[in-house]
């Protein structure tokens, strides 16, 4: 009676997991007869145009796949979360066997009238490198132009439920009381935070038509004219959240002033920016 235990069990386990494998997502190949040739089109241009997202050198994390650094499924959460930022929807799923051992990648919903394309995309660079865009939509095209996608991205065993992301906050501090034209200047984000994860990137706009990414909290501009800048600071968690954008006012002076004298610049380490 005892080995009849399992075997039950297993009976009864067997719809179940009939009823979730039906709830998998499909992704089907962009030529296949499921879609109609006007929906070939409509896919067709919303893969040009989610490969135009993908291809921002900017949003990319800059992190590097391998085992001391992220592995597919910490870009793919990013990768999602910046797409779902953009107004996506995204889904995470996984597969075993790969090199790397399950591996994880992002598919993006595509509605189509009453139904939804699935589009796989590839977060991570390949092992050993940093991602400089979002990822790529891994395809093929054949002899007669049309496009395929490659075969292992079509089967997946399991999709991935994130939790909530909670949003990073940003902080501005200025290394040093003053800030000199053609001088170097430190500009500090150490008191930024993410409450649930961690802050890979600070895009800052230093309020002089220029703008630049890091993954440090310490970012250095030199100012090239004296005035008043509004500099400005945003910050992205690895899961591709970005905070709310803060701001300090920054006056850069010609030269320092004599001792006694009043600075012709000002607005040093204020810590203001919450």
């Amino acid at each position: 009676m005892t080995r009849l235990v399992p075997l039950i069990v297993l009976l009864l386990l067997l719809p179940a997991a009939s009823v979730l494998a039906g709830d998998l997502p499909q992704v089907l190949q962009p030529n296949t007869t499921a879609y109609s040739a006007s929906e070939v089109a409509a896919l067709t241009q919303a893969m040009a145009t989610l490969t135009e997202a993908l291809n921002d050198y900017d949003m990319a994390s800059q992190r590097y796949f391998s085992p001391s650094d992220w592995s597919s499924r910490d870009f793919a959460m990013y990768t999602t979360g910046v797409l779902s930022g953009e107004g996506y929807e995204t889904l995470l799923v996984s597969g075993d066997g790969w090199p790397d051992g399950v591996h994880t990648w992002v598919l993006v919903g595509i509605p189509l009238g009453s139904k939804t394309a699935w589009i796989p995309v590839e977060a991570a660079p390949k092992p050993g490198n940093s991602q400089q865009n979002l990822g790529h939509i891994p395809s093929t095209t054949d002899a007669t132009g049309r496009l395929w996608y490659e075969e292992s991205y079509l089967n997946f065993s399991d999709t991935i439920e994130l939790q909530p992301n909670l949003t990073p906050v940003a902080h501005i501090r200025m290394s040093g009381s003053t800030v000199i034209v053609g001088e170097s200047t430190k500009l500090l984000a150490l008191a930024s935070i993410d409450p649930d994860g961690e802050i890979i990137l600070y895009q800052w706009n230093f309020g002089d038509r220029q703008t630049k990414t890091f993954t440090s909290w310490v970012a250095r501009h030199t100012f090239k004219g004296a005035g008043n800048y509004i500099l400005q600071l945003t910050v992205v968690d690895n899961r591709g959240k970005k905070s709310v954008t803060t701001s300090m006012s920054l006056r850069v002076g010609e030269e320092v002033e004599e001792e006694g004298s009043t600075s012709s610049s000002s607005g040093g380490g204020c810590g203001c920016g919450g």
